[in-house]
């Protein structure tokens, strides 16, 4: 009979009910068991909410042993600390994006999941679509050709009231960047994904609309490591908002997305499956809590499916990591006015300048 397993929550913020809600969805696999956060407050009305335990801090819930799995849901800067104390407690992880915010951080995450063994997969729920399944598919099987351009736009909608709402909103040492790291990541994760991997960048930052200390808009050039190009533009200052569009042109065919929709699939390829382009129904890109629970949930499941089976799950430590370097360089290019090639994985002293 397959393991069923306790999840934790540290951290009860609005993305803390997502996680919340598709655990309960997968009872048969997993059963939520408390939850806390540094304001006990808030973990007993969130607790009080989804019917489970409310630890008085997060050592105790780290010390429960029905726990397996911790869901880390707090501010984006304390994520590196929770997911230490976390895996140092021999608790599976399973953190929000960005998995951490600087290369320091990054490395002891890194380091610790080495140390303890634990599995850790970090939160790109996009990449669990089916669109975006059949986009990688598409482009595995070769149906693009060869890929010229991979570009993300992501015209985003955040009012100011969103970012007053928290005090760590839009600032550089807790949400460690605006647009690009907090709403703007899943578009790089997933052109990652789809597109391999991004070594070289040239970008240009600013802050706009917003009374933020980090950029509200941001345009980048990128490379591919296949040699494709690309652009990289994230906004969230721009009224009322668009679903973000991912564009995949090849030389035999192209693919658009909007959000995780299908919208344009130009290709001619016989045998393959016939595709109907729908439109987008997330309204993420006007409000931040207008998502579904479907990713998280499929991703959970990977992460279930993962500690159970012995692979890898999809999003791991490495990918998690990756990701945030390329937020990184595109940061770094925009500081100095220049393009910024990306390290090698192996290089990582040369990464730690960045």
């Amino acid at each position: 009979m397959n393991q069923k397993f306790g999840f934790g929550i540290i951290g009860c913020g609005v993305i803390a009910d997502f996680h919340a809600n598709a655990i309960l969805e997968l009872s048969g696999d997993a059963a939520l068991v408390g939850a806390a956060d540094a304001l006990y407050d808030a973990a007993e009305k969130f607790s009080k909410r989804h019917g489970i335990r409310a630890f008085s801090s997060v050592e105790e819930l780290l010390a429960c042993p029905e726990i397996d799995v911790v869901c880390i849901c707090t501010p984006s800067g304390y994520h590196a600390d929770a997911v230490i104390k976390a895996a140092r407690a021999g608790k599976h992880i399973l953190v929000e994006k960005p998995m951490a915010i600087s290369p320091a951080q990054l490395d002891a995450i890194e380091r610790v999941c080495a140390e303890t063994g634990v599995v850790l997969s970090s939160v790109s729920q996009n990449r669990f679509a089916r669109g975006i399944k059949m986009a990688k598919k598409a482009l595995e099987d070769g149906l693009l050709g060869k890929l010229v351009c991979a570009d993300i736009y992501m015209k985003y909608y955040r009012s100011q009231a969103y970012y007053d709402s928290g005090s760590w909103r839009g600032t550089k040492r807790i949400d460690g960047g605006g647009a690009l790291m907090n709403q703007g990541i899943h578009g790089v994760d997933l052109l990652r994904y789809l597109a391999g991997d991004i070594v070289r960048v040239y970008a240009s930052s600013k802050t706009l609309v917003r009374s933020i200390e980090v950029e509200d808009t941001l345009s980048a050039v990128v490379e591919y490591e296949n040699g494709a190009s690309g652009v990289i533009q994230a906004t969230t200052s721009v009224y009322p908002g668009y679903p973000r569009r991912l564009e995949l042109n090849g030389d035999k065919g192209s693919i658009v997305l909007e959000e995780t929709s299908i919208v344009r699939w130009d290709i001619d390829a016989e045998g393959y499956e016939d595709i109907v382009p729908q439109p987008s129904f997330s309204g993420a890109y006007s409000s931040a809590t207008a998502i579904s629970t479907d990713g998280h949930t499929r991703q959970i499941y990977d992460l279930i499916t993962a500690l159970r089976t012995g692979r890898r799950p999809l999003v791991d430590v490495s990918e998690g990591r990756r990701t945030v370097d390329t937020i990184l360089a595109i940061y770094r290019s925009a500081e100095e006015g220049l393009p910024v090639t990306l390290p090698g994985r192996g290089q990582k002293e040369e990464a730690k300048k960045g």
